[in-house]
This record gives C-alpha cells, structure tokens and sequence, in this order.
C-alpha cells in the first residue's frame, strides 16, 4: 500500500471516532467550536518509504470578533510525559489500530488539557507563572508576553465607560 493510502485509511478510521469534531483535511485537524474558544487536535505524520509514524497535539484558540488573539497547545506525548510517542502504520490493518490508539490517547491526555485551558484565566495565570507549565503550553518563551497581554485582555471585566454618566436628578 502506498503511504497516501495509509494516510486516507488512518484519517478516514479517526473521523470515525471523533463524532462531533469536524475535520479540516488542509490543516489535517479536528475542530470544535464553543464561544469564544476553538479547540484544535492536529494530527502529523513521520513519513518514510512505505510507512508512517502518526503523532498528535492540542491546541486551544481564544477568539475574539472572529479573529484569534492567543493560542496555547501541547503535544500529547509531552503532556502526558511520555517523550516522543508515535503511531506507526505500515498497513491497513495497522492504520486501524494506531488511529484507535491515538483517539484513545486524545480522550485520556488531550481532552482534559482543552477543558482546563478553555478557561483564559487557567491559561494566563500558568503563563504568568512561568516555569514547567507555562513551556509545557506555549514553548515559545519569546511569544509569552505577548500571549500574556492578550489573555490578560480577555480576562479583563468589560469596559463600561461607554455608557452615558446619568444626569444629576435623573432616575
């Protein structure tokens, strides 16, 4: 089998297993979306002659006015400490079963990171203390003030200054 094909057999077996998430072929990731957060799940590949290795990472986008402000993400494997954690395929048979792994590995490690990261304040206040976590979520350092600014932005209470002063007197 070609690694095109392995390719489709493994996508077509992990759409299958990921009701509800749409899957965005260009970008060969899932998404979700809920407010003003979007939840991403990427999948990458290792390519070699006649067989690949399949990793996966997460990824949560805060969205504001439909344009994303920040974004913080890790792969699975290094969330879950485990290093460097492929799925190889090499047949259909193979294809199968490491897309089943990964969903399985997605719904233990990955999930429970979108859940808790949907919340900005969870994101900002990891950031703002820097360390394991805050490299665990965004291992750019250099982009952590600018995350920081944006999420801090997000968490902010609504401005209310447009509203008119009422006038002296006025009910």
């Amino acid at each position: 089998m070609k690694v095109s094909e392995l390719h489709a057999a493994f996508i077509s077996e992990l759409v299958e297993l990921m009701p509800g998430w749409t899957f965005v072929k260009s970008s060969r990731h899932f998404k979700r979306t809920d407010g003003h957060v979007r939840w991403l799940f990427h999948v990458s590949f290792a390519n070699y002659s006649d067989a690949f290795d399949a990793l996966g990472d997460v990824a949560v986008e805060y969205v504001a006015m439909k344009k994303r402000v920040a974004i913080i993400g890790a792969q699975l494997a290094n969330i879950a400490g485990t290093g460097y954690s492929p799925h190889p395929v090499s047949s259909r048979a193979s294809a199968i079963d490491s897309a089943r792994a990964l969903a399985a590995e997605f719904q233990a490690v990955g999930l429970p990171v979108l859940q808790r990261y949907s919340d900005p304040a969870v994101a900002l206040a990891a950031l703002e203390a820097g360390g394991r976590e805050a490299l665990l979520i965004s291992p750019l350092s250099n982009l952590h003030a600018q995350q920081l600014e944006a999420l801090q932005k997000l968490c902010a209470p609504p401005n209310n200054s447009s509203k008119p002063t009422p006038l002296r007197g006025a009910a």
